[in-house]
């Protein structure tokens, strides 16, 4: 009788230990469904915000201002990204922001009697390539590089007339992470930066005016993930 019993037990132990590993197993899997996988097209929508670190070299008459320049000011929108994957770790994704916000751009130093200097309308994209640490897990921070474009919509003026300011391009280095809730949605966070000029005229003083814009925007982005 305690032979059997102690035979019992035993194939009850054996049982209970495969059932452990199988319901193991199974939510390993399910984790390891909820990562990044090959043919995977991610759209995202959040906030951006952008932070210019800026400057200027102006010129009025063709004499530079001694100690003389410009900012723009900072601003956020709504941000929009689509990425594609080409396997669990590398990917490539278009970002952007909608509406385009405007920046105020004002005099510094000498020239900050002039108050505004003018205003512009415009809105900045990136395609960047990303490798994926821990791509197959629920959360997977990432690394990219890529190019940014600088788009320039509209401006107006305020000290300085005829005010025109040129797009420009730059490189673009951005890290962030991504964290599954379920197989189809999550949520993402990244920052990027890029080392950015510009350029600019118009009149200012009843004189030709020219600006040589350091922008170096840094953007923050938050939000939502939809995967198809």
């Amino acid at each position: 009788m305690r032979a059997l019993l102690l035979k019992s037990v035993r194939i009850a132990a054996v049982g209970l230990t495969f059932a452990g590993t199988a319901v193991f197993s199974d939510a390993a899997r399910a984790d390891d469904q909820l990562g990044w996988q090959k043919g995977d097209i991610v759209i995202k929508a959040g906030v951006a915000g952008i932070l210019f670190d800026s400057s200027a070299e102006v010129k009025i008459a063709g004499n530079t201002v001694p100690g003389g320049g410009a900012k723009l000011s900072n601003a956020a929108t709504a941000s929009f990204e689509a990425e594609y994957f080409f396997s669990p770790n590398v990917s490539t994704a278009l970002d952007f922001g909608f509406p385009p916000p405007t920046a105020e751009i004002t005099g510094t130093g000498s020239l900050a009697p002039l108050g505004t200097v003018g205003k512009t309308k415009y809105g900045i994209a990136g395609l960047t390539l990303r490798y994926h640490l821990n791509g197959s897990g629920r959360i997977s921070p990432f690394i990219g590089l890529g190019v940014g474009r600088l788009f320039i919509f509209d401006t107006s003026d305020g000290a300085v007339t005829n005010l025109d300011a040129k797009g420009a391009w730059a490189p673009v280095l951005q890290g962030g992470v991504d964290l599954h809730l379920n197989r189809q949605f999550g949520l993402f966070a990244n920052v990027a930066y890029a080392p950015m000029k510009n350029d600019a005229s118009g009149t200012a003083l009843s004189a030709p005016m020219t600006a040589r814009v350091t922008l170096n925007p840094t953007v923050v982005q938050g939000g939502v993930s939809f995967r198809f």
